[in-house]
């Protein structure tokens, strides 16, 4: 099972930048962690009711900008988003992105997908459609493992349509980069199932933050339901990767409970840190923890 980090819920507060995300990957890297999992937001509604997990909308750093510095800063250590809120994106732009992250690292980059449940306003004054936030995230999918594979690509659906068209270079990481969706719902999971490689659940220690049942019957029952979803859509997948993130209030002794429950990875959730400074103390009080 692969280790690794997940930035806070919350941010340093404005206007304190965040933690330097390359910074954050060496100092995680060197301590022998295996991958570091950021979050996405873009801007802050000042007026908008605050709503949990994300508590408001926290002022991160550009999570792909943020991917290749720290994949160029470092040699092994994996990075991935948890998660890229696609109604704010369009899928053109992100699979070029990509797709140059993914061949610059040598396929050390992980998409993983969400729909921002945390704001209505962030998603709508950014461009997209909070309603349709599903539908254009799975047709923005397609489109984006379409032009990472084909040399004529054509799609006629509700939010694209494209005549014959290539998108260059392609990905080194075949057929393409691992696509997760994160998110608790047997909506989500039967996504996973028909059209995505991964599932990213966040969990409290033992308990499911949400969704019936603690969390490794939630990890099991979840991959379980994957494959089934699969096998219903004639799709043949042998492995879904289960990519767990734990709360900042999660202790470390819950990392092996879902090691022991079949998680593929899990993401320690890094204390608030204004320093890089207070950042390294953090991340090897963690490796400390975890006798890595």
């Amino acid at each position: 099972m692969k280790i690794g980090l997940s930035r806070p819920y919350a941010d340093p507060g404005h206007p304190h930048p965040d933690v330097d995300m390359g910074a954050i990957c060496q100092i995680a890297e060197e301590v022998g962690l295996d991958w570091v999992g950021y979050g996405h937001h873009t801007i802050r509604p000042l007026d908008e009711p605050v709503k949990p997990p994300h508590f408001g909308v926290p002022l991160y750093l550009d999570p792909l900008i943020g991917a290749a510095r720290a994949l160029a800063m470092t040699k092994r250590i994996e990075v991935a988003t948890t998660v890229l809120i696609m109604p704010m994106q369009h899928p053109v732009t992100v699979a070029k992105q990509v797709a140059t992250i993914d061949r610059y690292s040598g396929g050390r980059f992980n998409l993983g997908l969400g729909v921002g449940g945390a704001s209505r306003l962030e998603i709508e004054l950014s461009g997209g459609s909070f309603e349709n936030r599903w539908e254009y995230t799975m047709e923005s999918i397609a489109v984006m493992k379409g032009l990472w594979t084909d040399d004529s690509f054509t799609f006629d659906g509700d939010f694209f349509k494209f005549p014959p068209s290539l998108l260059g270079p392609r990905p080194v990481t075949t057929p393409h980069p691992p696509i997760w969706l994160g998110g608790f719902s047997d909506a989500v999971l039967r996504r996973v199932g028909t059209a995505c490689q991964g599932w990213i659940p966040v969990y409290h220690d033992d308990q499911a933050i949400y969704g019936e049942g603690t969390g490794p019957e939630n990890l099991k029952q979840g991959r379980a339901k994957m494959h089934r979803f699969a096998e219903e859509a004639g799709r043949h997948m042998n492995h879904f990767e289960i990519s767990v993130i734990l709360t900042p209030e999660s202790k470390l002794e819950s990392v092996r409970l879902y090691e022991d429950a079949g998680a593929d990875r899990v993401a320690v959730t890094l204390p608030e840190v204004e320093s890089i400074d207070e950042a390294r103390r953090a991340i090897e009080a963690i490796a400390t923890g975890l006798k890595l």
